[in-house]
Parts: structure tokens; C-alpha cells; sequence
């Protein structure tokens, strides 16, 4: 139970900090940016409280059954290692309790009910984990979904000249970057057209 309690104020930190800065950004951000926050505040809460929801608003459907595959194999992992390590402990008073048992023995006991113990304590840190990951994963794809990429900003991977000679090739990374409305100069579509054999 104590367990239980720390992992749920932990949960409840973690839900609480990155919507604190939220709170204290300046008012004179224009309303297209505050709806944009607003909706990103809004998948973070939905991903913190119901999981795999986050995704969903996101509109990335498939990944919301691995969020809940993980949660669900992080639970059966407490629940199987819960049994095992009650079964653990029973045999240990068992053993503890007849006088006749030999020292080996009970050592044998107390390292098998240490391990279900550490084995559920480590089911609950990947439970936690796991549904950290997914609110990440929805805040980070809220964040991403109005992001630009277009043609106009992809990296584009081509030969380019030698300075020296013309006849050689050397592979070379291309950057272009177009802005809307900018007309190019006669200099630059030179050396746009350099660039390009």
C-alpha cells in the first residue's frame, strides 16, 4: 500500500510540472498560440489520466493498444509476482517456524521471497515508466502536429561539384529552404543552378 501511495504522488508530480510552466507564460501570446496551447495542455491531460487517450486525440490510433498492451503486461507482471512473492513469504514463516529446518534452506526462502520482492517493485517502476513514455509521447506529438514539412524545408541528399574541378562528384548535403513570397535574385538562381548538376 505504501508502495501504491508513493508511485501515485510521483504520478501526480510528474502530471503537475510540465503544465505548471504552462501557467506563468506572459498573456500576450495571440489567440492562434493559446488555442495551440490549449489543445496541447489538453492531449497531456487527456494522455495523464486516461492512458493511451492522448494518443487517440492525436489521431496516432495505433499507438494507443501499445501503450495499453504495456500497461497491461506491467500489470499482469505485479499481479504475477504478487502471488508468487505471498507464496514466497508463506513458506517462509513455514520454514522459520519449524525448528527443524536447516540454515541453507531458509537462505534458499529469504533469496526467493527477496526476488518476487524486487521483481514486483520493478513491475511497478515499468508500470510508471511505461505510462510516463506515453504522456512524452502525446505531449511530443502535440507539439509536432502543426509542425512545417513540406517540400520547401526537407534535407535533400545530392552531388555536389568540386570547387577545383567540375569533373568530379563529391557527396554533399543539400539544404533548401524555401520562404514564401521571397523572390530570388539573378546571383542566386546562378548559384541555385550550380548546386543542382
Amino acid at each position: 500500500m505504501r508502495t501504491l501511495r508513493i508511485v501515485a504522488w510521483a504520478c501526480a508530480l510528474c502530471t503537475l510540472s510540465p503544465t505548471a510552466s504552462l501557467w506563468g507564460q506572459n498573456d500576450a501570446i495571440p489567440a492562434q498560440d493559446s488555442l495551440e496551447d490549449r489543445r496541447i495542455k489538453r492531449v497531456t491531460q487527456l494522455a495523464t489520466f486516461i492512458p493511451g487517450a492522448g494518443q487517440i486525440a492525436n489521431r496516432k490510433y495505433w499507438k494507443a493498444p501499445v501503450v495499453w498492451g504495456g500497461m497491461a503486461y506491467c500489470i499482469s507482471s505485479i499481479d504475477y509476482n504478487l502471488t508468487q512473492l505471498d507464496a514466497a513469504r508463506a513458506h517462509l514463516i513455514e520454514l522459520e517456524n519449524n525448528p527443524a529446518t536447516d540454515f541453507n534452506t531458509l537462505q534458499s526462502a529469504r533469496s526467493e521471497e527477496a526476488f518476487y520482492r524486487r521483481n514486483r517493485d520493478l513491475s511497478w517502476f515499468a508500470l510508471v515508466g511505461v505510462h510516463a513514455l506515453s504522456i512524452l509521447d502525446a505531449h511530443v506529438d502535440a507539439n509536432l502536429l502543426s509542425f512545417d514539412v513540406s517540400e520547401n524545408l526537407a534535407l535533400h541528399l545530392s552531388p555536389v561539384p568540386a570547387p577545383h574541378t567540375a569533373a568530379l562528384l563529391a557527396p554533399g548535403l543539400v539544404i533548401r529552404w524555401h520562404r514564401p513570397g521571397h523572390k530570388f535574385t539573378n546571383f542566386e538562381r546562378s548559384k541555385r543552378a550550380h548546386r543542382a548538376f
